[in-house]
């Protein structure tokens, strides 16, 4: 723990100075993320000292792809956890500095075999999953988001997951309890060897995390705490009781709780209270006109192409320049529809 608050203590320290910044999906269920790439960040700068300041708040003013983690240190911007853990060794932040040559190499064979074997299943079971998905990541995504990116954004990463399976695991020629099927079963070989390579040690090289820890701990973190309401591939994990402790152990040292923190939210989706807010943000106000600016240019691009409105430009009698518009009616609409 003493390490855990030497390493907060420089971080207070340095992010004053505005060194390092990383804007990333906020946390849950007593995680400081949610998203993989996110949290392979965070943990692998726990594990080197690195110190970076994390903005809680996602200022999607400057991020309208919505895309996290994203990562600046002077001029450098960088939207890649690997490109950001890369940056960081090169800056003398490297927790693998200790390590062989051999267990390096082990290093790049786990973090492929967790690509390869379980990312498609985490994909699956987060935004393919129709149960999942309906019950579980589109609400929680949607109310993580302002408006009105909460009303897009869920749907576009569900597609993105399930090209992603599709092409990983997939094909025409499968149905999609078949590529349940398939996913589940290497994600779970997966997990058995990450388990048998774990053994009783506290980390996969010893006593000290170095980035394979933190590339697993992202992995299956959110999977172990995250309420799922299709949980097949989490009961799985919940059996291999190594890695679960494995998990619990770098949250106790590394991200403990904040005693003046909002606890982490109850498994059932109860409302909140008028005016409880757990994420609460300070551009409150200029989100909100933002947000009624970019509707009201959406539904007027909508009209004009559409042709609901039609605008001209026409002399004025006296030498200027008018603006005219026509409004389509209803019967025009009709024709234009059965054409």
């Amino acid at each position: 723990m003493s390490d855990a608050n030497d390493i907060q203590d420089v971080e207070e320290e340095k992010t004053e100075n505005g060194v390092m910044e990383l804007d990333c999906w906020k946390g849950d269920w007593g995680l400081p993320s949610v998203d993989t790439k996110c949290l392979n960040i965070l943990a692998y700068a726990k594990f080197a000292g690195a110190p970076i300041k994390v903005n809680k708040q996602m200022k999607l003013w400057r991020n309208l792809r919505v895309r996290f983690p994203v990562f600046r240190s002077a001029q450098t911007v960088l939207d890649s956890d690997r490109e950001v853990i890369e940056h960081l060794r090169v800056n003398d932040f490297n927790a693998d500095a200790e390590l062989s040559d051999q267990q390096r190499a082990d290093i790049l064979a786990y973090t492929a075999l967790l690509e390869e074997k379980l990312l498609p299943a985490l994909l699956h079971t987060w935004w393919v999953d129709a149960r999942n998905y309906t019950e579980f990541s589109r609400p929680w995504y949607a109310e993580a988001l302002q408006f009105p990116f909460n009303y897009f954004t869920p749907g576009h990463l569900h597609r993105v997951a399930e090209t992603k399976v599709e092409v990983t695991r997939g094909g025409d020629h499968l149905q999609q309890d078949e590529v349940k099927q398939i996913v589940l079963k290497d994600a779970k070989e997966c997990l058995n060897l990450l388990s048998e390579r774990l053994g009783k040690e506290d980390f996969f090289f010893g006593n000290a995390p170095t980035s394979l820890d933190a590339v697993v701990f992202s992995h299956i973190a959110p999977l172990l705490k995250a309420p799922l309401p299709s949980a097949q591939l989490q009961h799985h994990l919940k059996c291999c009781d190594n890695l679960c402790r494995f998990c619990s152990r770098i949250v106790q040292r590394y991200f403990p709780l904040d005693p003046n923190a909002t606890p982490p939210k109850k498994t059932n989706n109860t409302p909140k209270p008028h005016g409880e807010d757990s994420y609460d943000d300070p551009h409150k106000t200029r989100n909100q006109i933002f947000a009624v600016v970019f509707a009201t240019a959406a539904m007027i691009g909508y009209a004009l192409v559409s042709g609901l409105v039609k605008l001209q430009i026409v002399d004025s009698d006296q030498g200027g320049v008018e603006f005219e518009y026509d409004v389509a009616d209803d019967d025009e609409g009709g024709d234009s529809e059965q054409n």
